[in-house]
């Protein structure tokens, strides 16, 4: 682990959503506290019932959180990407890791010990409250993944995944760089690769998307979540 100058970190915390609002000082004390970490592509950070003592901020990459089947294949739970955070469920709770953890691409973090954050919750209770709707909004995001890959059809999750995949912009047409393979999205989907492809083809001769190697163009974003709507109610 290398530690990265004060103000260094103290402006990489600012500029994820949980640290946004915090108070200057406060991110300054907790910066004296970050150390900083790098993953290489495919690196196993942690692996099921590993202790974990703080958390990680995902600086720029990605991580995924899985789980082994019981035929040993790898079930993505959770992508996590720039901004996120991963740990902070498992350090509250005191237990070790409840999934795998793995860097999808070259990833850096930074990890903050579990007492730092503690003391901070215990005096600002405004943090504290962003705490909580972070791990709210975890929990939400998880179950909405589990509603959508055991409940909904195949090109439904697809469609919900890239939807979710879409800049906050708000325009009729979007691009969208797939940055995953597409066995990992697949996983994540709970869908064998070749159903993924076979969505993409329904999607693509439909009309609602291009595929161009790993780029997306989605030629009417509200036509692709009416799609999804209106499969939902069949």
């Amino acid at each position: 682990m290398l530690m990265p100058t004060k103000a260094t970190a103290a402006q990489l915390l600012r500029n994820v959503p949980l640290f946004s609002h915090a108070r200057q000082e406060d991110l300054e004390a907790l910066a004296t506290q970050v150390c900083r970490v790098e993953a290489k592509r495919k690196e196993v950070l942690f692996r099921q019932g590993d202790r974990c003592d703080g958390f990680h901020v995902v600086v720029y990459g990605k991580i995924k959180m899985s789980l082994l089947s019981w035929h040993g294949t790898d079930r993505p739970i959770q992508l996590i990407g720039q901004g996120g955070c991963f740990g902070d469920i498992t350090m509250l709770n005191g237990e070790g890791y409840f999934l795998n953890v793995q860097a999808l691409e070259d990833s850096l973090f930074l990890y903050l010990p579990r007492e730092a954050i503690v003391r901070l919750i215990e005096r600002d209770s405004a943090f504290a409250m962003a705490m909580l709707r972070s791990l709210s909004s975890r929990v939400k995001g998880i179950v909405d993944d589990i509603e959508s890959y055991s409940l909904q059809p195949p090109a439904q999750r697809l469609v919900h995944y890239l939807l979710r995949q879409l800049p906050a912009d708000g325009l009729k047409t979007a691009q969208i760089e797939l940055t995953l393979c597409k066995n990992v999205v697949a996983g994540h989907l709970n869908l064998t690769p070749e159903t993924l492809s076979r969505c993409f083809k329904e999607l693509t001769d439909g009309g609602l998307l291009a595929v161009a190697g790993r780029r997306l163009v989605i030629h009417d974003v509200d036509r692709l979540s009416a799609f999804a709507r209106v499969r939902a109610t069949r």
